[in-house]
């Protein structure tokens, strides 16, 4: 895995343990990403990691039975 996928990774632990942490892109080390959350099935919600200054995403399922 490349060094931005690691990054990816980490945001979405920091995310996991701070919905509301701050947290730098990691396409351009630039903005930060905001936490948006879809629900998904019925007991899943996707978490859409966007950055508010490139547009660069990336998206995580996560199940809401952990």
């Amino acid at each position: 895995m490349n060094e931005k996928g690691k990054k990816w990774i980490e945001a979405l632990k920091q995310f996991h343990i701070d919905p509301n942490v701050k947290v730098i892109c990691p396409e351009c080390d630039k903005g930060h990403l905001i936490l948006k959350t879809e629900p998904f099935g019925d007991d899943k919600v996707d978490w859409y990691m966007i950055c508010d200054s490139c547009g660069n995403y990336n998206v995580a399922t996560k199940s809401l039975s952990n």
